[in-house]
């Protein structure tokens, strides 16, 4: 990976916990050793897909009719499971179950395709990256692109540091 990308706090948060846990190659990102590495218990079953800490495990219960997305839905309800507290129902407010959601789905792509497993991914081909990873190439783009704009940022702000020093000539 180009020395210009900085990782978000999430992104090596998650990168962290999946070394120390041995997730270290595309081919370890399996819903059942993720689950077992994180002490997560997985349910695949009809019905809205939904996390819960029962007796202090954390159980995920993903619904069976989108396999497609079933580890879109995985990585989603593994976030609630690991950062949020509690339920996420009727009884907290609305700005907080949007952060909440908002969260989950940067932790989808970051766990999908997590920092330390960058130099995997083959820009010029999306499929093929989303093959490697076994995620939808939705997520896979959405990844990409959430690199290359943390890229450009970093480059601008690198710009900006410049501009008062470049004014002098």
């Amino acid at each position: 990976m180009h020395l210009e990308y900085v990782p978000t706090h999430l992104e090596e948060w998650i990168s962290n916990e999946y070394m120390k846990r041995g997730i270290l190659t595309p081919s370890d990102l399996t819903i059942s050793n993720i689950s077992n590495c994180f002490g997560v218990e997985t349910i695949i079953r009809s019905g809205k897909s939904y996390s819960a800490n029962i007796h202090g495990t954390i159980v995920l219960f993903l619904s069976k009719e989108s396999r497609r997305d079933l580890k879109r839905n995985f990585y989603h309800e593994l976030c609630h499971g690991l950062l949020h507290e509690g339920r996420q129902g009727k009884d907290i407010p609305m700005p907080l179950r949007e952060l909440q959601e908002n969260q989950a789905e940067n932790f989808i792509k970051y766990s999908a395709i997590p920092y330390h497993m960058l130099s995997y991914i083959n820009f010029k081909d999306i499929e093929y990256t989303a093959e490697l990873f076994g995620i939808p190439v939705d997520i896979c783009e959405e990844r990409i692109q959430s690199i290359q704009i943390r890229q450009a940022y970093k480059r601008g702000q690198l710009y900006r540091a410049l501009l008062p020093a470049m004014s002098r000539y």
